[in-house]
């Protein structure tokens, strides 16, 4: 999880363990490598880690406060699994924020799109060398970086919330693999509308971005719940 030089360098803060320590179990529970029901000891998880308690502390306290994570009296903090009706509500509402936000973002244009093309090129990366994680961090990255343009960070803030509640189940799956293939042209026809190279409903493109990962998850959770 973490560089062994990064848990013994002196001038490693708490602060940064903490932060590479919330990173990684972020990145690990959307991921679906850390499955839910899996509960978390700070003493156990610090010295499998070889780190002091109070980064993994807070690091597992800002998760828990995400609803990532759920505290458990004298055990530690267990992943939450979201119920398919939670699924498909987080769908709902978050792609009403989206996609409103993004024409805004599309209304106001913009010439410098280096950020996104940056993240949409790691996002084609990631798809054709098969790496997972990769995508993962390129593709919250880019819709970080869209909707922070249209300058509510409140918003900005509830949306990639949403996003990490939801979680990635499937990603790994056929029908997960074929809906990041897809995702890659997407990413670019988004940057696009921001430029204004492309004209095209934004609302719509957005919804339809979204909406096209819920019958993977969908599908995920159901089985889920079979097995």
């Amino acid at each position: 999880m973490l560089d062994r030089k990064d848990r013994t360098n002196p001038l490693a803060t708490e602060e940064n363990l903490r932060e590479r320590v919330e990173r990684q179990l972020r990145l690990d529970i959307l991921a679906g490598t850390i499955e839910p029901g899996t509960v978390f000891s700070v003493p156990s998880l610090s010295r499998s880690l070889g780190i002091s308690t109070t980064p993994v502390r807070e690091a597992l306290l800002q998760l828990a406060a995400d609803d990532l994570l759920q505290p458990i009296r004298n055990r530690g903090f267990r992943v939450v699994d979201p119920t398919l009706d939670e699924l498909r509500n987080l769908f709902e509402v978050r792609v009403q924020l989206e996609a409103q936000a993004f024409a805004k973002v599309v209304r106001a244009g913009a010439v410098d799109v280096n950020d996104l093309m940056k993240w949409a090129d790691e996002i084609a990366r990631a798809v054709r060398d098969r790496d997972v994680p990769a995508y993962l961090v390129a593709d919250r990255s880019f819709h970080e970086a869209l909707l922070s343009r249209a300058g509510n960070p409140i918003l900005t803030g509830i949306v990639m919330k949403l996003r990490d509640k939801m979680r990635l189940y499937g990603i790994r799956s056929k029908a997960g693999r074929t809906r990041q293939d897809a995702s890659v042209a997407e990413h670019y026809r988004i940057v696009d509308l921001v430029t204004g190279r492309v004209k095209d409903d934004a609302m719509t493109l957005m919804t339809d971005h979204i909406m096209a990962w819920e019958p993977v998850f969908t599908e995920a959770v159901l089985m889920r719940t079979i097995n």
